[in-house]
């Protein structure tokens, strides 16, 4: 019987640590979590990227993710100030107080990542100015706590035939009692000819927060009797619709 040499041995030696480490850094890649998309493909579909791009030099965070929390509730915007805007000319200044909204969160799919929004705008007196409906078309992101909300909305007012279509994005963290540091922004795609020369131009936009920093959930899509505890203002200073030329 042959007695293997002891370069044989040193072969077969190397050749069971190279087999040995091939089978290792290979169960280890198997087991590494794959990274996560930044958005779902419905995101990825319909929001192009230009317009994400567009939403974050507007100063708004846009959370990435396909783990969001669930957003099912009502929320209080207020008091909602203006941080950036892209309106030529604007009649309002970074800094000016706009109406107060109430957004509602519904029927979000956490495998389709989509979810649906409605809102209704007040002006300071309490009176109801406009509505949005947007049961088509939002989509979700984020992660954790963090979220982000693209939807596309329908609006009309409550006081003459102003239409209009708008993408509208809601940034923020949600909390047991409401969302902390939320903030929004809307892009005109369609205001239907400006019939009543009263809605900001097509493909414009504006920025907002929520200046204390934190939007208080509601138990209905009703106004509420004592918002935050604000004293009313004159109705005739509460016309600051978001989407309003002036």
């Amino acid at each position: 019987m042959k007695t293997a040499t002891l370069s044989q041995k040193l072969f077969s030696l190397r050749l069971l640590l190279i087999v040995g480490i091939a089978l290792t850094f290979g169960a280890c890649k198997n087991n590494d979590p794959q990274p996560d998309e930044p958005f779902s493909e419905a995101i990825r579909s319909n929001i192009p990227q230009e317009t994400i791009d567009k939403i974050r030099e507007m100063g708004i965070k846009v959370n990435e993710g396909t783990k969001p929390p669930l957003l099912n509730g009502t929320y209080w915007l207020s008091p909602l100030i203006m941080t950036m805007t892209e309106v030529p000319n604007d009649n309002y200044k970074v800094g000016h107080r706009f109406d107060d909204y109430k957004i509602k969160l519904y029927n979000q799919d956490e495998k389709k990542l989509t979810i649906s929004l409605d809102n209704k705008g007040y002006n300071f007196s309490g009176e109801l100015r406009t509505t949005s409906i947007g049961q088509n078309g939002a989509y979700i992101a984020g992660k954790g706590n963090f979220f982000t909300v693209f939807i596309v909305t329908e609006g009309e007012h409550t006081y003459n035939s102003s239409r209009f279509k708008m993408l509208e994005v809601y940034s923020g963290e949600l909390s047991p009692t409401g969302i902390k540091n939320i903030q929004n922004a809307i892009i005109m795609i369609d205001n239907y000819g400006n019939v009543n020369d009263d809605l900001i131009p097509n493909n414009t936009g504006r920025a907002f927060y929520d200046s204390d920093a934190f939007s208080e959930s509601g138990g209905t899509f009703r106004i509420a009797s004592n918002r935050k505890g604000n004293v009313a203002e004159k109705a005739t200073d509460g016309e600051r619709e978001l989407f309003l030329k002036k």
